[in-house]
Parts: structure tokens; sequence; C-alpha cells
């Protein structure tokens, strides 16, 4: 399994998909942090700091992590199913669970990647169209708290991605599932709570919709609550698909044959 997970991170890091994806956040971020300026600036309320935080507020409401990160797991997962490289990997010893586990040690480290370059680059962006450099108005606390809290809302998304394409096992579709999740997740579990009179708010487990919940300056309030929704997944995503590929058909799976590293 670590050599699985090894080859992975090398062939994730050298591979082109993850710079594609890294390039489009990047620009995404750029893009959002300019428009926000000229939002920001037509509130001439905000003075000081109070322009940094009401960026960093908002910083995630457009996703600019979710998607290139549901476009990387969509398409660099499928690609064992694609060439059938899972049933080499199987045939060669391998248990289904450690397959799996393996995958999804490689999307959170992504996801951890991706946000805090992102946050590396929200703070560039900061200073380029704010003038503001750092996060004067907050605590340190509450920073690291922020990214942490953002980082497992991400790694909860990532495995549900990566949930979806073990069970879908075709990127373009997987893609689209993930997608349709972002936009009405949030309004499914909403209508849910309203026809079944449900006396408790279960949209607050919905990690993608705590993206842009999560303000800075409460990031530690909000800590217990991403341990739990990163867990969760983990265990119901994580847990219901892992036990679907365990027992599921992968003959049928067309594949080339590949050279592939040794398993231990």
């Amino acid at each position: 399994m670590l050599n699985l997970i090894r080859a992975d991170f090398y062939k994730t890091i050298h591979g082109k998909v993850l710079k594609v994806c890294f390039l489009m956040m990047t620009g995404w971020i750029f893009l959002c942090a300019y428009a926000q300026k000229a939002t920001i600036g037509m509130r001439e309320y905000l003075v000081g700091t109070e322009v940094s935080a009401n960026y960093w507020d908002s910083f995630f409401n457009y996703y600019p992590v979710v998607f290139p990160l549901i476009i990387f797991c969509s398409y660099y997962f499928s690609n064992d199913f694609r060439q059938g490289t899972v049933k080499h990997y199987i045939e060669k010893g391998l248990s289904r669970w450690s397959y799996f586990l393996s995958k999804l040690v490689i999307g959170w480290s992504v996801s951890f990647f991706f946000l805090v370059s992102a946050f590396l680059i929200g703070l560039l962006c900061n200073k380029i169209f704010f003038g503001i450099s750092g996060l004067t108005f907050t605590s340190i606390s509450n920073i690291v708290s922020y990214i942490f809290c953002e980082a497992l809302y991400h790694m909860a998304v990532s495995t549900l991605a990566i949930s979806l394409v073990f069970l879908i096992r075709n990127s373009s579709v997987s893609m689209a599932v993930n997608a349709l999740l972002i936009f009405f997740g949030y309004l499914v579990l909403h209508g849910l709570e309203s026809i079944l009179g449900l006396g408790y708010n279960i949209t607050i487990f919905w990690a993608i919709s705590n993206i842009n919940k999560t303000r800075i300056d409460m990031a530690v309030q909000w800590l217990p609550t991403a341990i739990i929704i990163f867990f969760a997944y983990m265990i119901i995503f994580g847990g219901v698909i892992g036990t679907i590929f365990k027992k599921r058909d992968i003959t049928s799976v067309s594949y080339t044959h590949l050279t592939l590293p040794t398993i231990a």
C-alpha cells in the first residue's frame, strides 16, 4: 500500500492533471479577487482592515478550490478504471480496501495542498488588489483554525468525489454528479428538513455549504464541526463505497497491460 501511495504521489506531481487544475484554481482566485475589488470598492463604509476582513469572509464563496478539486478527483482517479490498472493491482495481492484507502490519502493530500496554496495566493491578491499585507484584523489562532477548517471541509469533499468515482467509474459522469451536488446538495437537504419535519438543521453537516459559511474571525468555534464532518464523510461515504468496491466485479473493466510498481 505504501509503495502504491508513493507511486501515486510521483504520478500526481509529475502529471498534467494536477498542473492544469492548479492553474485553473489560481486564475479563478485572481479573477474573483478582481471582481471583489470592484464590489468592495463600492462599500464606502469599509475602511482599513475591514476591507481585508470583508474579502476573506467571501473568499471561498465562489468555490475557487472545490471546482478544480472535483475535476482533479473525477479525472485522475477514474484513470485506473479507464486503463484497467485497478485489476492488475488487485491481482498482485493488494486488498481492495488498501487500494481504496491509498486513493483517499492522495485525494486528501491534494485537497490540503490546494487549500494552503489558495490561502497563500489569496494573501497575494489581498496585497495586489487591496494594498493590505497579512491578516492584521484577526489572531493567529483564528488564521490557523480557518485553514484547518477549510482543509477538513475540502478533504471531506474529496472523499465524496473519490467515492463517487469508485461507484460510477466514469470521469465525465462523476464530474457531472459532483457538480450537481455542489449546486443542489444543500437545497435537497433543506427540502428533506421541511418534508420530514426535522427539528434539527442537518445542512450544517453538508461540507460544501460550510466552506463558505466559516468566517475567519470565528474559525476556532467551527473547528470541532469541521473535524466531525470530515470523519463522518470518511466513515459514511468511504465506508459504504469501500464496501461496495470490495464486493464489486472488476473483471469486466477493459484494460491494457502496464508495468506497475511492486506492492508491499
